[in-house]
């Protein structure tokens, strides 16, 4: 019995010599093989993480150097390779390349890896870089506008566009200046009643008297395509509002003809009297109603 024990043990340890000499050896990455440089060689050159305008030009020039070979530097963004560079003997061990590219033109924060690979597609090294494009449009999200009230005049129907900002009858004389329209609700034209979003020349809210106001003159029309969350830059906006204003525009948009009786949901394009582009999108109607507890919620975009 101890001799079959024993036999049994040398077989299951030659087996098991056999299976590790099985197993191919593979080389542990050394980090410290392997240097990335970006350099700053001029305007728009990308060193370090930045912040850039949509569309801008951000350009990369960088030298990497390493003890073993190289097969292929890349630039990826967000994940996703967008430039790659086979290397040759000649380049093997050091490269160096300029690259340049337009920031994205929708707002956020993308990031730029450039990685490094040997020729069997292994991971040799990284180096990554944060660009945050901001906005180049002013966002005002959940402004409230209400039906005017014609005996106190103290309730915010006027919207000014260059600084987010609503007014009433009684502090707006002061601002008119920087208001670019009004919200009322129109009692007095036929196919009545309706919500109305107007340019101050066009009032015609009779307990309001507007002569000594300075009357931005702005325009609108309402828009299907794109949507308000895809007007997401300055570009888009301009564009947008060139091509949609050129007929059609009037100063005054109201809810008529609408089944719901309101203006909830729809979207404006609009062109201010100092000659800027934004977009309104009237999220929310609490009732349709002339009384001055009446309001709507909107959301505006407006290019810098």
């Amino acid at each position: 019995m101890k001799k079959n024990n024993l036999i049994l043990f040398c077989l299951m340890l030659i087996m098991a010599t056999g299976a590790i000499s099985c197993l191919k050896k593979i080389d542990i990455f050394q980090s410290n093989n392997i240097s990335i440089t970006l350099t700053n060689v001029g305007s728009n050159y990308v060193t370090s993480d930045v912040t850039v305008n949509p569309k801008d030009v951000i350009a990369f020039s960088y030298a990497v150097a390493s003890a073993k070979d190289m097969k292929y530097v890349s630039i990826q963004k967000n994940g996703v390779e967008i430039i790659k560079d086979t290397l040759n003997n000649s380049n093997k061990n050091s490269f160096t390349t300029l690259k340049s590219f337009a920031a994205d033109s929708a707002t956020g924060v993308y990031t730029y890896r450039i990685l490094v690979k040997d020729a069997a597609g292994i991971y040799m090294g990284d180096k990554t870089v944060a660009v945050t494009v901001n906005p180049d449009f002013n966002f005002y999200s959940v402004r409230t506008l209400f039906v005017p009230d014609s005996s106190a005049k103290t309730n915010r129907c006027f919207f000014s566009t260059s600084t987010g900002n609503t007014y009433s009858y009684s502090n707006g004389a002061a601002n008119a200046g920087s208001i670019d329209f009004g919200y009322f609700y129109d009692t007095t034209t036929a196919l009545l009643p309706k919500h109305t979003i107007f340019s101050l020349e066009a009032n015609t809210f009779s307990p309001y008297d507007l002569t000594t106001w300075t009357k931005n003159a702005t325009i609108f029309k309402k828009i299907t395509t794109p949507t308000f969350v895809n007007l997401n830059s300055k570009g888009i906006l301009r564009a947008t509002g060139i091509a949609n204003l050129a007929t059609g525009a009037t100063n005054k948009i109201t809810s008529n003809g609408i089944a719901a009786g309101n203006l909830t949901g729809v979207v404006l394009i609009f062109k201010t009297a100092a000659g800027k582009y934004g977009a309104m999108n009237i999220v929310y109607t609490n009732q349709n109603a002339a009384t001055k507890d009446t309001y709507i919620t909107v959301d505006v975009k407006i290019e810098k």
